[in-house]
């Protein structure tokens, strides 16, 4: 893939694949260094807007732009998400890669019709919200195998969504800008220009969020001195975390729960994500909290 500038003018081009595409009908007046400087803008906007919704999937995932061509008749931008694969052995038997860039083009379709929503001053626009349908549309990839898909920060989201409606105010009176999304045309609202920055409602920059489920997970490592973590899988995945119900580690310590190969326990674990004072991803843990049952491993009957 080439990662060079192409202008292209006449009746024969070809639209490349992308997952973006950018269109501006401009008015022609004179230099068209502004119609550039705001699609540099958008561009900028869209990539720091991605590198905070692929949180919700994995915070040690990362995207960039691309820019695969550029139509000059109104100003046509054709952008491609690329996806750098995460060191983790469940993924590389994964194909991950176009379920990412589906969701980041489904969430990149949900906020730019919640920034074009009506929003008084001093009214809050329910930011809150937005993350909700961002984190539930990131746990329908399931690329991680567990239901631990974290919410954004809602600060660090406002700020990437800031910088799109700041491009907005620009833009002069009779342009147009379409945003192409999995070959949907969204028409943006310049008139709707707030910042979601200023209308946030008793949201905290630098806090911690957590969520407790109950799963059934397969022993792989047990922790026999209590001095460490257990290792566990869950589907594909393999991870680690530690047991902090005592009363159970103490009847397992005492031989009250015998463990064979392969055998399950089901719990119900705490998953906790941290965000710094930027309102970036800081950390990501996994505790679990209470053993509910032993499951033991059942070999398959055989046929003589």
């Amino acid at each position: 893939m080439s990662n060079g500038i192409h202008v292209l003018v006449g009746d024969d081009f070809l639209e490349p694949d992308s997952d973006i595409e950018i269109k501006i009908d401009f008015i022609e007046d004179g230099s068209s260094a502004r119609v550039f400087e705001i699609a540099a803008e958008l561009i900028r906007a869209f990539e720091d807007l991605d590198s905070v919704l692929i949180t919700s999937v994995d915070s040690s995932m990362a995207t960039s732009l691309v820019l695969e061509d550029v139509q000059k008749s109104s100003l046509k931008i054709f952008l491609r998400n690329v996806l750098k694969q995460l060191d983790d052995d469940a993924l590389k038997t994964l194909d991950w890669k176009p379920l990412v860039g589906q969701y980041l083009v489904k969430a990149k379709y949900v906020a730019l019709k919640w920034l074009d929503e009506d929003i008084a001053d001093g009214q809050p626009a329910g930011i809150e919200d937005l993350t909700e349908h961002i984190r539930q549309l990131a746990s329908e990839t399931d690329v991680r195998h567990l239901p631990d898909y974290p919410s954004i920060n809602p600060s660090r989201l406002a700020q990437s969504l800031d910088e799109i409606q700041r491009t907005k105010v620009k833009f002069k009176e009779g342009e147009a800008l379409t945003i192409t999304l999995d070959n949907t045309d969204y028409h943006v609202d310049l008139q709707r220009t707030w910042l979601p920055s200023e209308h946030l409602q008793d949201v905290e920059t630098d806090r911690e969020l957590s969520n407790i489920v109950d799963m059934v997970l397969v022993i792989r490592k047990p922790d026999l001195l209590g001095k460490s973590q257990w290792q566990f899988k869950h589907g594909k995945r393999a991870f680690s975390a530690p047991i902090t119900d005592k009363e159970w580690l103490d009847e397992f310590h005492r031989g009250n729960h015998p463990l064979s190969p392969h055998d399950a326990l089901r719990v119900r674990i705490k998953h906790t994500v941290k965000y710094d004072e930027k309102g970036n991803l800081s950390e990501q843990t996994e505790e679990i909290v209470k053993v509910l049952e032993v499951i033991k491993h059942q070999d398959p009957p055989t046929f003589i």
